[in-house]
């Protein structure tokens, strides 16, 4: 029998590791990923909707500036059209560049001056403050006296909107050139000071006479858009990054740090340092689980110690049982070695007597009962043989004689031996023979297991029944098959029909007949070949004991 080692708790070295490296993604990055799809998208929203609110602002003020500079414009041509008009020297520069279509020329002691209707002074106003590269502004109109005063369609459109609508006020941001500008438009009503000049054009009082259009430049606007959009475009990066380093930080001390403390911990009892320890101070949760980790640990610890106490004690406990066992064992190998060799002399003179009796008695109950001394004697004789078989190849003791064979012929001197058995219940022994296998075999010892295995056979067979002989050859093994018509033996059986002391149950027919050793000494034989002994079977269908024996023989003698 083996000897029992000792057993102790071998942890699989960073098992724990290397689970843990199958996870991609730690922590902080799902954090961060996480604050971050929260974070960026809020703060792009927030400045997208801060950059609209200034742009609009910023247009609000330009619409701002222009309406002051309308209601300034209305209210200076309302001063010059109560006033009847404005004189201006003819030559002063004031007077220049200015069509007119009314020859108002009044001369005085200090010059001839010309009268500036409030076109006129609308007019100059609006080049005065395009020569200054400011906004600059013209009167509209749909009939106008000046041909200069003819309205774009931006315009023509709000004049229109004006009459039918009643609105008070038209925009849009147009580019000219390489600059955008906020055009404003707002209406200009007909008092009664407008009547004497045109009253040639059918205008009545309070009707709309034109309109006021004012270009406001809005390209330093549009500069100082662009340069907050910059501005709020770093400030939020800055903001970003701040808010994430913030964040990152207080997770790594909060959360990070314990974590990393309680997975090292983990790590390192998974790898059977139950002495691992982790030593918190955060004052909250993660305190008190690594308060609870290194409870557990020394739990584990003091457990693991009890197990490896209790496992050293039944250790030693299967030691001692161990060699009692081997003692016990060689005491019945070398009891069973001594009674079947010691009971074989007895035996061969029983044998002599039964014979000598089976001449002289003639008497026929007297032969009754000498022919159950014979049966129970070949019986006893048998019994005695196996154990004698048994122990000497249990105790590798047998002289094994190994030649060069023909296994076809030895299957058909087997089966002229069993034959006779086999008519007593009218089996038949079939082999189909096709060729000669030749293996190196100890050629009784192999007879032996073959007519170990058609005895039973025949035993647990119907009258009238077949057993067939098989005979195959592989690469370097030939494989020999005896397949019955029998009952079947169970499948819980067929491992242990092989064990030393079983008897062969089949089926129904619980037979109890025999120590048990037949089969046991058939394995020992083939596998001291080199070869491997089973048996198949279906229940009610029969049974196929197989083995193989391999055509060179490696094995030495035992």
């Amino acid at each position: 029998m083996s000897q029992v080692g000792e057993v102790s708790f071998i942890p699989p070295q960073n098992a724990f590791r290397t689970q843990m490296r199958k996870y991609r993604f730690s922590l902080q990055v799902k954090f961060l990923v996480g604050i971050g799809l929260i974070i960026i998208p809020t703060l792009c929203l927030i400045f997208v909707w801060a950059g609209i609110q200034y742009k609009r602002e910023s247009i609000a003020q330009k619409m701002d500036e222009a309406r002051t500079l309308g209601r300034q414009v209305v209210l200076t041509r309302q001063w010059v059209s109560d006033s009847g008009g404005v004189l201006v020297p003819r030559d002063s520069e004031a007077a220049k560049d200015i069509t007119y279509f009314f020859d108002d020329r009044v001369k005085t002691h200090l010059g001839v001056y010309q009268r500036f209707t409030p076109s006129m002074v609308t007019q100059k106003l609006s080049q005065y403050s395009l020569q200054q590269d400011r906004y600059h502004f013209n009167l509209t109109a749909l009939n106008p006296l000046n041909p200069l005063n003819k309205p774009d369609p931006f315009e023509e459109i709000a004049l229109k909107r004006f009459e039918e609508e009643g609105s008070n006020e038209a925009y849009r941001i147009e580019t000219h050139g390489n600059r955008k500008y906020l055009h404003y438009v707002v209406p200009l009503y007909v008092n009664e000071a407008c009547l004497s000049c045109h009253k040639n054009q059918g205008f009545s009082k309070g009707s709309i006479g034109g309109g006021l259009s004012i270009h406001v430049p809005i390209d330093e606007t549009e500069s100082s858009l662009r340069k907050y959009y910059y501005k709020l475009a770093a400030s939020g990066a800055c903001l970003l990054f701040l808010t994430m380093f913030t964040l990152f930080v207080l997770l790594r001390q909060i959360v990070i740090k314990p974590t990393k403390e309680l997975e090292r911990m983990t790590a390192d009892i998974g790898d059977g340092n139950l002495d691992a320890r982790v030593n918190l101070t955060t004052g909250d949760e993660f305190e008190k689980l690594g308060v609870a980790s290194n409870f557990m640990a020394e739990r584990l610890s003091q457990g693991r110690e009890v197990l490896e106490s209790k496992i050293r004690e039944a250790t030693q406990e299967l030691r001692q049982a161990n060699r009692e066992l081997q003692t016990l064992d060689k005491l019945k190998s070398d009891f069973l070695a001594n009674m079947s060799h010691e009971l074989r002399s007895p035996l061969t003179a029983i044998r002599g007597g039964v014979d000598y009796l089976n001449r002289t008695i003639k008497i026929e109950d007297n032969r009754n009962y000498l022919a159950i001394i014979d049966k129970n004697l070949s019986r006893l004789t048998h019994l005695v043989s196996d154990l004698f078989d048994f122990t000497k190849i249990e105790a590798k003791k047998v002289d094994w004689s190994f030649e060069k064979e023909n296994v076809s012929d030895m299957v058909e001197e087997v089966i002229e031996i069993i034959t006779p058995l086999a008519d007593q219940k009218s089996i038949a022994l079939t082999h189909d023979r096709t060729a000669d296998f030749f293996v190196e075999v100890d050629i009784e010892r192999i007879e032996q297991v073959l007519v170990n295995l058609l005895e039973n056979a025949i035993k647990f067979s119907d009258p009238g029944t077949e057993i067939k002989i098989e005979v195959t050859e592989f690469n370097e093994s030939v494989r020999l098959g005896v397949k019955d018509q029998g009952v079947g033996i169970a499948r819980e059986h067929l491992e242990v029909i092989f064990d030393k002391f079983q008897t062969l149950p089949s089926g129904a027919k619980e037979n109890s007949e025999g120590a048990g050793l037949g089969l046991a000494i058939c394995r020992g034989i083939v596998e001291a070949h080199g070869g491997k002994i089973w048996a198949e079977s279906v229940e009610g269908e029969g049974s196929t004991f197989f083995f193989t024996i391999p055509k060179k023989n490696n094995v030495k003698n035992m």
